[in-house]
């Protein structure tokens, strides 16, 4: 069964037609896990998942929003108490891109008070994924010189023993991703490694990943894949993302969809 892993239809860009976006994704016979940026999409996400059979939920605050709203475990408590559609803490992690530092919300905040920040988020985010015996989420953008961004959510992880997680949307090298494997997390494939112009990186180290450590996403409504680049998004697009996978592997498309489907199950107890 095909599987977005990593969807945001709680986001405003789906106000006008979020309707019919799922009947695509129903009439495809797919499933899709809508995930949080703040408390308000985390609670969309919630309500979507108890709305369509379809959907599932992961909540949690984007490290890009720290300072636009406080982290209450116990708010997002609530909504995995009330949810059994709730599968995963997220998406939470670190930023570095340098626009994060000057967004609305933070401020004339320093580099180093903006990473402060995050990491007190992220710490707690981990917390409660532990609580609730939950798999994490991860959101990690490259942008500080000397710095790397999945090398230190790593060691995070691992310091905080946090044994389930899946590495959103990325964006590092073979190396980064082969120790993220080695700590038994996944990779996360989007949009961008369908992509005709400078993926070859990307694509050249998920034919050498193993399958079994690969989730499909799309990121919707950004980062649409091939021949739909430059448009909105949408989760029925996880295909293309599948069928890329399968030419990178020399794999039938099919057979992939069915073993990152089990690898989703795997992940998120579905």
């Amino acid at each position: 069964m095909l599987i977005d892993t990593h969807a945001h239809l709680n986001f405003e860009a789906y106000d006008d037609d979020r309707g019919e976006v799922i009947k695509r994704c129903e009439d495809k016979k797919m499933k899709v896990i809508n995930v949080g940026a703040q408390f308000a999409t985390s609670r969309l996400a919630v309500q979507l998942a108890e709305d369509y059979e379809i959907l599932y939920a992961a909540v949690g605050l984007h490290p890009i929003h720290v300072f636009d709203e406080d982290f209450n475990s116990d708010d997002y408590q609530r909504l995995i108490d009330n949810s059994t559609k709730v599968v995963a803490i997220g998406e939470t992690g670190f930023d570095f891109f340098h626009p994060t530092f000057n967004r609305a919300g933070a401020g004339e905040k320093s580099i180093d008070e903006v990473l402060a920040k995050q990491k007190e988020v992220f710490l707690n985010q981990i917390k409660l994924a532990k609580q609730n015996n939950l798999p994490l989420i991860l959101h990690g953008r490259n942008g500080l010189e000397g710095r790397n961004v999945y090398l230190e959510m790593l060691e995070i992880l691992k310091a905080a023993k946090a044994e389930r997680a899946v590495f959103h949307c990325f964006g590092g090298d073979l190396v980064m991703a082969e120790a993220i494997i080695g700590q038994g997390f996944y990779i996360g494939a989007d949009g961008p490694l369908t992509f005709k112009k400078k993926a070859e990186e990307l694509q050249s180290m998920i034919a050498k990943l193993p399958l079994d450590k690969i989730l499909i996403e799309t990121d919707c409504p950004y980062l649409a894949p091939e021949p739909r680049r430059g448009k909105r998004n949408e989760p029925a697009y996880a295909d293309y993302v599948a069928a890329k996978i399968a030419e990178l592997k020399h794999l039938a498309k099919e057979e992939v969809i069915e073993r990152t489907w089990q690898n989703a199950k795997n992940l998120f107890g579905l």
